[in-house]
């Protein structure tokens, strides 16, 4: 199951919150840089329904699209700075 990422706007959150038949939460999830061990943390929806990969991918994608990170696919993250794409 995919669930594309979405601005976490307190409205979002309070309106899934208040949905008794959402299966979304708010989770907090940390991303290491496999090269220097900067962490990016951030609060992200996800399902009941997804995997402990499937919710840490929901992270990786998020980075990867608007923070200039890099993944590979072997699983190792890159910040900005050790990212082999410069950041836009």
């Amino acid at each position: 199951m995919t669930t594309p990422a979405q601005p976490l706007t307190p409205e979002t959150v309070s309106a899934i919150l208040r949905d008794p038949n959402s299966p979304l939460y708010p989770s907090q999830i940390t991303v290491f840089c496999d090269h220097c061990g900067t962490e990016a943390t951030g609060d992200y929806m996800v399902s009941t329904e997804m995997t402990r990969a499937e919710r840490l991918a929901v992270a990786r994608k998020h980075l990867v699209d608007n923070a200039g990170w890099e993944c590979d696919d072997i699983g190792d993250d890159f910040c900005p700075e050790h990212a082999a794409t410069p950041a836009v």
